[in-house]
């Protein structure tokens, strides 16, 4: 199992393939990138979730379990 803490003010999106597991954060600067395929998997299974400037959030992802996202209001 391992962690992803991420905590930025900046725009960014979750992206997720819901294949593999495999997982992004999709920055402004990469935000004209158009995912249509993972590159790990090469499925088209891919999920993204907008994160608010004002939040952050915590990934956790286990064999057993899956994915685990828990999203904060940054104070």
């Amino acid at each position: 199992m391992f962690v992803i803490d991420l905590v930025m003010q900046e725009y960014r999106d979750l992206v997720i393939c819901n294949n593999c597991l495999w997982a992004a954060s999709l920055l402004k600067d990469s935000a004209s990138v158009n995912f249509q395929l993972c590159p790990t998997c090469g499925k088209g299974d891919l999920e993204i979730i907008p994160v608010a400037d004002y939040e952050s959030y915590k990934m956790s992802i286990d064999n057993k379990r899956g994915i685990e996202i828990e999203f904060v209001k940054d104070k």
